[in-house]
């Protein structure tokens, strides 16, 4: 499948900005991956912006154009969560994030209409996030992932604590800046890390930052464009050169 390109986004994204503006009222995209709302969170609109993928820290999000900062935590996005269950959890195979989105997108599902797949291995199950109105065709379609026989049914976003895994890696950094950072989780020299910050490619919490010296935190969240997403756990030390070592927690 063809990737569209930045150009078409930013008409895309402007288009829905402009309907919104004329309007009057909230207008909402598909599922954006991280790639696409870097390029919603580099544009200046018309109308104020806000994006939700349903739990915190999603990584594909919906965003929501809004003529009116004012009404903004008004806005109900519109998805839904949806549990997919084995029926029989003895006799189940080991699924997977892989199992679980192949199945659904087998049943003719495009990718931006489900944000996140959850996969929680205690259980063999997954939550996927998705546009609202193809929730029912997910609880009444969904009956097996891989071989073996699940169940479907929407859950209300309350019922879980919508914890994505993590991969957890140690970074060795010569400073807490940002371009240290990108250098370190993208496995690639200071010059290239600071290539990617200066092409717009690095975001924290969800924003652009351009900025080379940026401090970054504990509990940050540091998107790398083409690398993924990791959430910074905690500063615990230092090597024998003095050198910084943090652990970071990637999205898987």
């Amino acid at each position: 499948m063809k990737t569209p390109s930045d150009d078409f986004i930013r008409k895309r994204f402007e288009d829905l900005d402009n309907r919104a503006y004329q309007k009057g009222y909230p207008v909402f995209t598909d599922f954006c991956d991280a790639a696409e709302l870097m390029i919603l969170h580099s544009m200046s609109f018309s109308c104020e912006t806000e994006t939700n993928g349903g739990y915190d820290f999603s990584e594909r999000q919906m965003a929501c154009f809004m003529p009116s900062d004012a009404f903004l935590e008004e806005v109900s996005f519109p998805m839904q969560a949806v549990k997919i269950a084995p029926i029989s959890p003895k006799f189940a195979d080991t699924l997977t994030h892989r199992d679980f989105l192949g199945a659904l997108m087998n049943l003719g599902i495009k990718r931006e209409l489900m944000g996140d797949l959850l996969v929680d291995k205690s259980s063999n199950s997954c939550i996927v996030f998705c546009v609202d109105h193809i929730a029912p065709f997910i609880t009444d379609n969904m009956v097996r992932v891989k071989h073996t026989d699940v169940t479907a049914s929407v859950i209300d976003f309350s019922e879980s604590g919508f914890i994505p895994d993590f991969r957890n890696e140690t970074l060795i950094i010569t400073s807490d800046r940002l371009d240290s950072f990108v250098a370190a989780a993208a496995h690639t020299s200071r010059t290239q890390g600071t290539a990617l910050i200066d092409g717009e490619k690095v975001m924290i919490n969800n924003r652009i930052e351009k900025s080379h010296t940026k401090g970054v935190m504990e509990g940050d969240i540091v998107t790398i464009r083409g690398k993924g997403k990791f959430r910074v756990r905690e500063f615990y030390g230092q090597t024998q050169k003095g050198r910084m070592k943090v652990s970071i927690d990637w999205y898987d």
